[in-house]
């Protein structure tokens, strides 16, 4: 009882503590404060994946669980500052039990002094695609420019279908964004998840931390990163022409064409992945085994379940 009050009681608290103190914070502090935690439990994993010393699984516990401890401060945020998105937090929620859950199975690593190959894969991977996206997100100049790029780009598509238009000056603010002008007025407005960052980096991630031949490796990257990037210019030009054009909606372009067509070529290439990297296919499926190794938790929900 005592391990599920603490890995699922203490994100809880903060959960709660978030709700009634932190989300009312200006955007500013609210930032400052919880990218400390944002960073702190990268940095733990990624010190805990390279370290092959004995107390590397006490590190990754605790990146882990601080990892979630930062996610636990989102959730009402993702839905009060990000046009109440109930999806998006409820899935944060979902994520905050699941990082926490991982973290206490390096907790019982480190008890056991056991390794377990797909939590060091995920541990790293974790690391390599979270220092990329966040350096990112939280570094406004850098976000900026990416977001800058991307912008002048989809606009030169845009031209080379014959319509007039230009990416605008890049705004900071409560988010950084760069507007499209469309035949002279302004269509749409990008920012960072316009760049198809957080999936390139997903993928950047998995190929780092997987133990796996190198020349595959590769050629997964070529197979996969490089086809996001295309295929995210391509959904900012379809966005801008189904607005503009076919007299659509923002939300049906953005939310509903442009991410069930983003969710599905995912799943095409994750399948590609699977195929040159069955290893990463292991890796995955290993985690649906943790419960089998029967800690203090999974002992708990037995006895209260039978």
């Amino acid at each position: 009882m005592k391990h599920a009050a603490f890995f699922f009681g203490v994100p809880t608290a903060v959960m709660i503590f978030s709700h009634y103190f932190l989300v009312t914070l200006p955007l500013e502090k609210f930032n400052m404060i919880t990218t400390l935690f944002l960073f702190l439990g990268l940095i733990l994993l990624g010190i805990g994946y390279f370290d092959k010393r004995e107390g590397r699984h006490l590190l990754m516990f605790l990146g882990w669980f601080i990892f979630a401890l930062y996610w636990a401060t989102q959730p009402e945020y993702l839905y009060y500052k990000g046009d109440r998105d109930i999806v998006n937090a409820v899935f944060c929620i979902v994520g905050v039990y699941f990082l926490s859950y991982i973290s206490y199975h390096e907790y019982l690593s480190h008890k056991r002094m056991e390794e377990i190959e797909s939590l060091n894969f995920l541990a790293g991977a974790t690391f390599f695609a979270g220092m990329l996206y966040f350096i990112f997100q939280k570094v406004d100049f850098m976000g900026g420019m990416l977001i800058k790029a991307v912008a002048e780009q989809t606009a030169w598509l845009l031209r080379a279908m014959g319509y007039a238009a230009e990416a605008g000056s890049i705004y900071y603010g409560m988010s950084v964004h760069v507007p499209i002008y469309f035949e002279g007025h302004e269509s749409v407005q990008l920012i960072l998840a316009c760049t198809g960052l957080q999936s390139m980096a997903v993928f950047i991630g998995v190929f780092a931390a997987l133990k796996a031949d190198g020349k595959r490796r590769l050629k997964a990257f070529f197979y996969t990163v490089p086809v996001i990037y295309v295929l995210n210019l391509i959904r900012n030009v379809g966005v801008v022409y189904g607005v503009e054009e076919l007299g659509l909606s923002f939300y049906t372009m953005h939310n509903v064409i442009g991410k069930a067509g983003s969710l599905i070529a995912l799943i095409v290439l994750a399948f590609i992945v699977f195929d040159l990297l069955p290893e990463l296919y292991d890796n995955i499926m290993d985690l649906f085994n943790l419960p089998k190794r029967r800690g203090p938790i999974e002992r708990m929900i037995m006895r209260v379940t039978k």
